[in-house]
């Protein structure tokens, strides 16, 4: 009677791990029982003595097995990473080189520092920012050979602040991105500031940049102390990994900002619309460019706020995908191309994101780099007033000459640091928004 009884109980002891094994989709990432070495194919083995530390450094362990997730993420396929790392190696190339012209036009290397305004400034400042923030995120000129190598430094493995390569690109990425931003919203209030003709020292200006400074390099070096730089599933280079710290060290203020652009350009609209139609041509001559320029980066900022917010919302969805995807490879080992992995971010959307920053590039380029201001400020500089150029283009000197003396005999010098540009009546000034008054 005992042997039948142990006969019944090893058979109901087969039957229920046979049936773990066939109907519990869940059983080989919770069981862990695989073949010592093995990992179904995308997933990489990762033969571990230190399983926190390898976690630390930047492995994705998936359950309790050695198998990780590979680097790119399983977000999207290798095509779809392979577009979007190319386009911001082409994308940002191009706007690299738009920004340095750029930021050599207003530059004391060619603008007379004696023309400078706080909008001039502020500018500087925000080409610079998106330069930095666009150089040092994705793929460049100068690691093409390197691949995914840069933010997956081994198979399976993703870059963390401990890598240096990734701590210094996550640095100037986070201060440029943060640069850009922060002067983005200054000039759009400097706009309305302008237009109101309200009078601004240049003390006040001189703090308001310190302060704006002091800000980027607390949120840009405050997120190190709890080694939150590194490379993550859906990015494209090193940043914060964690959402809180997300949230409270770049998309709050974001947040902030953007309401302050949004009021800014609310309250220009309304000076406008409340002038005569003549003063109203005007003010949309002088005005129009730099407007234009603030609300196509906010309607950017506001795309690229919704995304990420979409996205942080669907996460978890994300995460069941991508486990469902796991767990098809581990039942399926043998043949894992029957396994596809579902829908998970729009690779389109997730395209654009990336591309917005990128874009900013040429956007400044197309309302700052091809106007008359900028033409102005090469003619007036040494590069065209040396006897070298004289000697050879000789008309170009004399007009230059002329148009020199004219602004003198006028009164119509170009408009100093002390200077607001409202006194100048020049509509090809529309560029140098507003001076800074001396008065202290």
């Amino acid at each position: 009677m005992i042997s039948y009884i142990k006969k019944f109980v090893n058979l109901y002891i087969i039957i229920f791990l046979l049936h773990n094994v066939f109907y519990d989709d869940n059983f080989f990432v919770q069981g862990q029982k695989l073949p010592p070495g093995f990992c179904p194919s995308p997933l990489i083995y990762r033969n571990t003595t230190d399983r926190q530390h390898d976690m630390d450094i930047g492995f994705q362990f998936l359950g309790d097995t050695n198998c990780v997730q590979p680097c790119p993420s399983l977000i999207l396929t290798k095509n779809e990473w392979n577009r979007v790392f190319n386009m911001s190696l082409v994308a940002g190339t191009i706007s690299m080189f738009a920004l340095i012209f750029l930021i050599i036009t207003y530059s004391p290397l060619v603008n007379n520092i004696k023309d400078y305004t706080r909008h001039t400034i502020g500018i500087l400042f925000l080409f610079s920012g998106i330069l930095i923030a666009m150089t040092t995120d994705g793929r460049q000129l100068w690691d093409i050979s390197a691949g995914f190598e840069k933010y997956c430094p081994e198979p399976g493995r993703y870059a963390r602040q401990s890598d240096s390569k990734c701590l210094v690109t996550a640095v100037f990425f986070q201060f440029g991105c943060v640069t850009a931003l922060l002067w983005w919203a200054a000039i759009s209030v400097d706009l309305w500031i302008t237009i109101r003709k309200i009078k601004i020292s240049k003390i006040q200006f001189i703090i308001y940049t310190i302060a704006v400074n002091v800000v980027t390099i607390i949120l840009t070096f405050g997120p190190i102390a709890n080694k939150q730089y590194g490379y993550i599933d859906a990015a494209i280079g090193c940043w914060l990994m964690d959402l809180k710290f997300q949230v409270g060290y770049f998309w709050a203020p974001v947040g902030f900002c953007l309401c302050v652009g949004c009021v800014s350009i609310v309250l220009i609209l309304r000076e406008i619309y409340k002038v005569s139609d003549a003063v109203k041509k005007k003010l949309l001559a002088k005005h129009l460019k730099p407007l234009m320029l603030i609300i196509l980066m906010l309607t950017e900022f506001i795309y690229m706020f919704i995304f990420y917010s979409y996205t942080t919302s669907k996460k978890d969805h994300y995460h069941d995908i991508i486990e469902e995807y796991v767990v098809c490879l581990f039942v399926h080992a043998a043949n894992p191309s029957v396994c596809e992995i579902g829908s998970t971010i729009s690779p389109s959307a997730h395209f654009f994101f990336h591309l917005c920053i990128r874009l900013m590039g040429l956007e400044v380029l197309i309302f700052y780099g091809f106007t008359r201001q900028t033409r102005k400020i090469w003619m007036r500089s040494f590069w065209f007033n040396n006897s070298f150029v004289k000697r050879i283009l000789p008309s170009l000197s004399s007009s230059n000459d002329s148009k020199s003396s004219n602004n003198k005999i006028s009164g119509r010098g170009t408009s100093g640091f002390g200077e607001s540009s409202e006194q100048s009546n020049e509509p090809e000034q529309s560029i140098e928004l507003s001076g800074v008054d001396s008065k202290q």
